[in-house]
């Protein structure tokens, strides 16, 4: 179909939906890789719109033709590429599998609480991709796109593969058909006989159904929370571990109410899950088990070599060395099967194993018991120093006989302050290879009531919490009730006031304008009698005096007259508004602007009387008598 030199790759578009598009590949020949791109001027249309599809690299391949025909046959089924490499021929076929990308994004669709729409171009690709497959639908509405599942996509959801997914063949009708490919094709004759009868196909056998992503999803969530929630997979393969990393994307969407699901150790190392409560109470030990991947070491036979080359943590002698080696692999085996592990800090002097197991560290140490036997001294009769006087009469000796501790540590401190221990030892009628299990039923006991103890602490502290609310909600109440009552008293204290205040303020102005009126005639007649005076009066100047005086008396008196035009009672409202000042007589201790009481204002303190003169700086009686001794102030020391 096309020349290629070898050690080159090439792309190959993985989906091939439009018929057009098909046909620039089988049509006439040309080159397209990485360093070139030829295509007939036909073709160039459908070749920009084939670059907007997935490709797949594959090194030294050729191009292999794709034709259109039906599901159940060996050759390629309409909208597949095939691609050769060293005479493997690897097919994409509308139902080939869904790479985790894809899945992801049709498990989004799928959910439709998240919709994927034009305004996500990150997602463009890879929902035409999934549109090709007939497992999207992408409808435009006001110029814009959003995916829609279809009843293939939910299919696919459901049962793990694609609806229109061939039945598998036979393996002799496999083996058959790579014969086939392999051998040369001959050169078409043309058929003058009658076709002759073939064989009745074999009966195929069912292939298991797949596990659908929520049935991984709730299986994976299954063993985390059986594992402690924080599952450990050591060192696993690049397909376990691009498996787990599936089942992960799965299984975030199935994590109880409370919970989310993180994972560390994508591309190396241990794989590990957990389990976290969203309140984030299990963040640090997270960051603790995320963080330790580079401070521990969690190998296996790296435990069984740190050990060996030092083991002084452990109080044992060589001999039992072996065995204290055997017993920590059995503990690493039995943890392995509960999901946990025997790992070794990096950073402590002296090598000592931690065993993880339900999402909690113990420290493991050993010790040999030590017999006691006769004294025997090197030279009968004489004594090893000269200052030794007394020859002990025995002596200790390591007897083989082995006792384990497994604890752990109650917190940060010195020396060695353990919360919880188990002791386990040599019994004549079980050694201790023989007690791992007791160990491990004792740990998960004691998991099992850490657990316990924690939902009943959280049960607790939920309980004195919602108590809080309970009695912060109807200390709101009561403080509401409270302003609502004040609020009304205060509204009737007012209302009250205003009317005693008006009516005080009524009758102080006509008191006021009552004294003004009196006073205004009393003027009136005064300056008609100083006018009567001057007329009667025979001196010129007093009569002119008195005049003046009457004139001013008349201007005074018109100034004071209340019923005067806008003057007096005239320039005020019947009707008037009390102010604040006006109000707080009458209201009760109540604020005049708001619903509370006022501080009642303070009383003067009385005047303090002036001291006696003759007394002087102190009332202490002087003694002016004669004293033996030094005067003035004693020393310290005497008082």
């Amino acid at each position: 179909m096309c020349a290629h030199p070898p050690g080159r790759p090439v792309l190959v578009p993985t989906l091939l939906g439009h018929e057009s598009q098909r046909s620039v590949l089988h049509g006439a020949p040309f080159l397209y890789s990485t360093w070139s791109t030829q295509f007939s001027p036909v073709s160039r249309v459908c070749a920009r719109k084939i670059m907007k599809c997935h490709y797949v690299c594959v090194p030294s391949a050729r191009l292999v033709s794709v034709s259109s025909s039906q599901p159940g046959m060996n050759s390629s089924h309409t909208g597949c590429g095939e691609v050769s490499t060293d005479g493997t021929t690897i097919a994409m076929h509308r139902w080939s599998p869904l790479n985790d990308r894809q899945l992801a994004l049709l498990t989004r669709i799928g959910d439709g609480a998240d919709p994927v729409t034009s305004d996500s171009p990150e997602f463009a690709l890879t929902a035409r991709a999934l549109k090709e497959r007939r497992l999207i639908t992408m409808p435009k509405q006001d110029g814009k796109w959003q995916a829609e599942i279809t009843d293939a996509g939910r299919f696919y959801l459901e049962h793990g593969h694609h609806p229109d997914r061939p039945e598998p063949a036979s393996r002799k009708q496999r083996s058959a058909g790579s014969e086939q490919r392999t051998r040369p094709t001959p050169a078409p004759q043309k058929q003058d006989t009658a076709p002759s009868t073939t064989k009745p196909a074999q009966q195929r056998t069912a292939k298991p159904p797949q596990a659908s992503p929520a049935e991984i999803g709730a299986a994976l969530i299954a063993e985390v929370q059986q594992a402690g929630r924080f599952l450990r997979i050591p060192n696993p393969s690049d397909q376990e571990r691009a498996r787990y990393r599936r089942a992960f994307d799965a299984a975030r969407q199935c994590a109880p109410e409370g919970y989310h699901l993180k994972y560390s150790g994508r591309a190396k190392g241990d794989f590990f899950l957990g389990l976290l409560r969203v309140s984030g109470e299990d963040d640090t030990e997270w960051n603790r088990i995320r963080l330790a991947r580079s401070r521990v070491i969690s190998d296996v036979e790296d435990v069984i070599a740190a050990v060996t080359a030092d083991h002084s943590a452990f109080e044992i002698s060589e001999e039992v060395l072996p065995r204290v080696l055997s017993l920590l692999r059995l503990l690493a085996e039995q943890a392995l099967a509960r999901h946990g592990e025997i790992t070794v800090s990096k950073k402590r002097k002296q090598p000592r194993p931690l065993l993880t197991v339900h999402g909690r560290t113990y420290e493991v140490g050993f010790r040999e018991r030590q017999k006691q036997v006769r004294y025997v001294p090197k030279q009968p009769g004489q004594r090893t120093y000269d200052w030794q006087r007394v020859t002990p009469a025995h002596r200790f000796e390591p007897s083989g006989e082995l006792e384990m501790l497994i604890s752990e540590h109650s917190g940060y401190g010195y020396g060695h302050s353990y919360g919880w221990k188990k002791e386990s030892a040599d019994t004549a009628k079980k050694p201790l290879e023989e007690q791992v299990g007791s160990v491990f039923r004792a740990l998960k006991a004691r998991a099992e009531e850490q657990e316990r103890a924690r939902l009943e602490r959280e049960a607790e502290q939920r309980r004195l919490r919602e108590e809080r609310e309970r009695q912060e909600a109807e200390r709101r109440r009561l403080e509401a009730e409270r302003e609502e009552r004040e609020r009304r008293e205060w509204e009737s204290a007012v209302s009250v006031a205003s009317i005693k205040a008006v009516h005080a303020a009524q009758a102080k102005h006509f008191g006021t304008a009552l004294e003004q009126w009196k006073v205004a005639g009393e003027i009136r007649v005064f300056c008609v009698a100083l006018d009567e005076a001057a007329a009667t009066s025979d001196n010129a100047v007093e009569a002119e005096r008195l005049r003046e005086w009457s004139a001013w008396g008349k201007a005074e008196a018109d100034r004071l007259d209340p019923t005067m035009n806008g003057k007096g009672l005239a320039s005020l409202d019947f009707h008037m508004e009390p102010t604040g000042d006006q109000l707080r007589p009458f209201l009760g201790g109540w604020n005049p602007y708001r619903p509370e009481r006022e501080q009642p204002a303070a009383r003067p303190e009385p005047p303090k009387p002036d001291p006696e003169p003759w007394r002087g700086s102190i009332d202490a009686r002087q003694d002016q008598g004669w004293r033996y001794g030094r005067q003035g102030r004693a020393q310290w020391w005497r008082r």
